[in-house]
């Protein structure tokens, strides 16, 4: 690994700690330099903003959870296989709401950040299938990330009342 990744990676890591242990909105991008030790140009070197960091840092959470959810995939429709991914999704962004509202709400309006996974997610929920549904795909994660949005509004988000709450919505498709 060269250097600039090592220190993408140890700023990376800073953060997503401090973001952790204080809050994103009460974390400066300078404790994570200071945390990371690393001057904070250089944190903007590798991070255009804070939001950015954040983003990266759930991307990375996001991946691990849907690659270790992989290993234990059997399912071979689409809908199944959305719902099996989808609980461990929904209890990570559920235990981390302050993230997922932010992350969710930069979504909306910078969707390319997310293309790359959000396509290769799609493929994956098809992988079993004789061909590929763009359509189905993209109407599968509508639903499943305005259940994302619904359940988070809750005064408690419960993973399970969101599975359900996406089950039955699938249940049309």
């Amino acid at each position: 690994m060269n250097k600039k990744t090592q220190t993408y990676n140890k700023i990376l890591t800073s953060a997503w700690l401090l973001f952790l242990q204080q809050g994103y909105e009460q974390t400066s991008t300078r404790e994570i330099a200071t945390a990371a030790n690393v001057a904070t140009g250089t944190v903007f070197s590798h991070f255009e903003n804070k939001v950015d960091l954040l983003k990266a840092g759930m991307q990375q959470q996001i991946d691990a959870i849907i690659h270790q959810s992989s290993l234990t995939d059997k399912q071979h429709a689409p809908r199944l296989k959305l719902r099996h991914y989808a609980l461990p999704l929904f209890e990570f962004y559920c235990s981390n709401s302050e993230f997922s509202k932010i992350l969710i709400s930069d979504m909306i309006w910078q969707s390319a950040f997310f293309e790359q996974q959000m396509n290769e997610f799609k493929q994956r929920l098809f992988s079993e299938q004789p061909e590929f549904d763009d359509i189905k795909a993209s109407v599968m994660l509508d639903c499943y990330f305005m259940t994302i949005v619904s359940g988070l509004n809750e005064q408690d988000p419960q993973p399970e009342k969101m599975l359900r709450q996406l089950t039955n919505k699938l249940s049309i498709l």
